[in-house]
């Protein structure tokens, strides 16, 4: 695993700032300690680590650096088109160079009945997507990687955007995911509705994921059934920066006063059952925060719905049936 520190370092040297904060996924922890360290003793400058969890681009620190007089924040491990959010914080590149070889090897029979494959991969692995395709392309498959769009780059998908592959499915028989994140995989079937084998270099492990997909999209329709005769909700607004969609929670409250329900307006920076047991006047909850709380999550007692289930909650409402809720290039 690779940071790419040349950008840090240059941007150090350019900024002079005095303070800087840096954040990661867990498991980066210990790489970033390190590099703090040698920022600190090659640049005489102070370095903040959050230890708190930071789960995509969405989740910044931008307001936080300014709370602690941080000039500059890194945002190490998740990546975008975009480079720099806010008016602090850069996004800085994590490349994991595992060797997806053995694995695309060990796929090929897995994937033989299929002749049309789209290929994507979250951002840590993009520098292997061409590699593997040409491997793929080798084995006589008829390979497709969708352009980048808005936020993402070619081939890229994050937990909530899917433009890459949602625009090329119509041509594709199946979708090859790249890297060990089931959850990536399970959003990439479910957005496009296409079958979706997840190829975990780690493990050399070929999975087809769709049965895992439809367990979930069972899961998120069942959310929608309970909820359909709550009267009481509540609406979350996630506190988290890039999660922080106040327009869109006040238009979901709007719409559900419509419906004649009673909306209690919550704020919360980690939405968990513990947080949420606390409303037992609350029948149901809509969260505007990220959708993989909803649709990932099983340990909540009462429904807990996301944006696109809300929307489709609206739709049963006024009469018409579920629809393909999911399948879209966003589910913000």
């Amino acid at each position: 695993m690779r940071i790419d520190k040349k950008i840090i370092f240059s941007e150090i040297e350019q900024i002079k700032p005095n303070t800087i904060l840096l954040s990661c996924p867990d498991g980066y922890l210990t790489k970033v300690q390190q590099l703090a360290s040698k920022i600190e003793k090659d640049y005489n400058i102070q370095t903040i680590i959050s230890a708190d969890p930071t789960y995509g681009c969405c989740d910044i620190m931008d307001d936080d650096a300014s709370r602690l007089g941080a000039d500059l924040a890194f945002h190490i491990g998740h990546n975008s088109a975009v480079k720099r959010i806010g008016k602090r914080t850069l996004l800085i590149d994590v490349y994991d160079d595992i060797d997806f070889t053995k694995v695309i090897k060990k796929s090929l029979p897995y994937l033989k009945k299929h002749d049309r494959l789209g290929l994507c991969t979250i951002s840590q692995y993009l520098h292997q997507l061409d590699k593997s395709k040409k491997m793929l392309e080798d084995a006589s498959f008829k390979i497709f990687i969708g352009e980048g769009y808005e936020r993402l780059m070619d081939g890229q998908i994050m937990g909530c955007r899917f433009s890459p592959i949602f625009n090329i499915r119509n041509k594709i028989d199946a979708l090859v995911f790249l890297g060990q994140s089931r959850f990536h995989a399970i959003s990439a079937a479910l957005s496009t509705g296409r079958p979706t084998i997840m190829l975990d270099p780690y493990l050399t492990i070929v999975e087809d994921i769709t049965p895992l997909a439809e367990k979930w999209l069972k899961r998120s329709i069942l959310q929608i059934y309970k909820a359909r005769d709550a009267e009481r909700f509540g609406v979350i607004i996630g506190l988290r920066e890039g999660q922080n969609l106040f327009k869109r929670a006040v238009q979901v409250r709007m719409k559900l006063l419509d419906y004649g329900k009673e909306v209690q307006m919550i704020t919360l920076r980690e939405i968990t059952e513990d947080r949420l047991s606390t409303f037992t006047n609350i029948d149901g909850f809509i969260q505007t925060a990220c959708p993989r709380i909803s649709i990932d999550g099983e340990n909540f007692s009462k429904p807990i719905l996301s944006i696109p289930q809300i929307e489709t909650l609206f739709r049963i409402w006024d009469g018409n049936d579920l629809g393909d809720f999911l399948e879209k290039p966003l589910w913000v």
